[in-house]
């Protein structure tokens, strides 16, 4: 293979090197360190990512987030799987014999799947995005989050397209058309994740400062509400010592004629003080008097409902807060181990233009993009930082899969 055509890349898995040939010199040190870098891979990737499948695969009601982070697991989990590639790329340096031909099955494969996972990273951008800026208009419910899993590992295997056709005859035009395809696939998910972590961000403390105004209104109501109570019942109180000192009055003109119905109406007139008297504190049914009239309306107790209102409010603000969070910190660790190899490829296409670059350029920025796998792997760790349930949710699987 010429030096033009061994500038293709697509990714980091294909270690043909870059637009040189690697230099004999450390050849089989270099190569037992891939192979432990692999084997690592592949050790932790497999079972992170199959703990997050078991997880959240078992959940009776899922969600589109969780679809979506489903299978950015199974994407990850396929990537990790076939860095058998790899090993067995390295294994054939250190024996000295030929590569078998349908690794380059495997090679293609495990790009579709690398692929697949860039696309759904810039998919879940979107749904963060659907779900806290459009809570009542909603887009994507599992059904369609499904879909587009699937039609991000169709877009996939379009991009691979011209990788495809180079691997099986090697052209400057499908080299270029491959690199070329990768930069504007990487520009667009950039693009997503910046525009729709903008809005959620900037939605996310709308909300809290609304809800920070809905409970300082409430505290403010609650403290009106009692003084108005207080002033209702002082009220009260005025308007019964009013009402017993007529009756008195009206005791008196009949006490010449009548003295019995007289002494009834004095006990009636304290059952009428009485009654108010206690209406300014609330009590059950079970003998005690209820405020009379619109007073109830000012009750400290009636506000309640609203108070129960607001609360799930700051709740589903706080879960979307500490999901969004979440996700969007496994976008930050896509972007940055994933940027080494874009600029690579930036490069190495520059160079494809007619670029004077220095070949040893293009050794130490090829190196440094094993940094792609990591995005791969460190995903698990992330879910288990951020979320408590799914470290007991863990928890819980281990515990299931010990022996005794």
């Amino acid at each position: 293979m010429d030096n033009a055509s061994s500038l293709v890349l697509p990714t980091a898995p294909t270690d043909y090197g870059p637009a040189l040939s690697r230099p004999d010199v450390g050849m089989t040190i270099n190569s037992i360190l891939k192979i432990i870098f692999y084997t690592s891979v592949m050790l932790l990737g497999i079972s992170g990512n199959s703990l997050i499948l078991r997880v959240y695969g078992s959940k009776p009601q899922k969600t589109s987030t969780h679809v979506f982070i489903l299978g950015l697991a199974w994407f990850d989990l396929m990537v990790c799987i076939h860095r058998v590639y790899n090993l067995g790329f390295f294994a054939v340096i250190l024996l000295g014999r030929k590569l078998p031909s349908f690794f380059k099955a495997i090679e293609i494969a495990s790009l579709i799947n690398v692929y697949a996972s860039v696309i759904v990273t810039g998919a879940i951008a979107v749904e963060r995005y659907d779900c806290v800026c459009r809570p009542r208009r909603r887009l994507l419910n599992p059904r369609r989050a499904k879909l587009v899993v699937l039609g991000s590992w169709l877009a996939a295997a379009a991009v691979c397209v011209p990788f495809t056709i180079n691997k099986i005859s090697s052209s400057l035009t499908a080299t270029k058309t491959s690199l070329t395809f990768q930069l504007v696939l990487f520009m667009a998910v950039l693009l997503v994740i910046a525009v729709c972590y903008g809005k959620v961000y900037q939605t996310i403390r709308k909300h809290l400062k609304i809800n920070a105004f809905r409970s300082q209104g409430l505290r403010t109501n609650r403290s009106a509400d009692a003084n108005t109570t207080t002033r209702r019942g002082n009220n009260s109180i005025g308007t019964s010592i009013n009402t017993l000192a007529a009756q008195i009055s009206t005791d008196t003109e009949r006490v010449s004629g009548r003295l019995q119905p007289s002494s009834s109406n004095t006990t009636l007139a304290v059952a009428v003080v009485a009654g108010p008297s206690t209406s300014t504190t609330p009590t059950d049914a079970a003998g005690d008097l209820q405020p009379v009239g619109r007073d109830d309306e000012h009750q400290p107790a009636i506000l309640q409902p609203q108070a129960a209102r607001d609360i799930p409010n700051d709740r589903t603000v706080t879960l979307q807060q500490k999901t969004t969070r979440m996700l969007f910190i496994t976008s930050v660790v896509f972007l940055i181990t994933w940027l080494p190899y874009w600029l690579y490829v930036a490069v190495a296409l520059h160079k494809y233009n007619g670029a004077d670059i220095d070949d040893n350029v293009l050794v130490v920025m090829y190196n440094c993009t094993l940094f792609v796998y990591i995005n791969n792997v460190v995903n698990p760790l992330i879910y288990g930082l951020s979320n408590r349930r799914f470290r007991k949710d863990c928890f819980e699987v281990l515990r299931k899969l010990k022996p005794f």
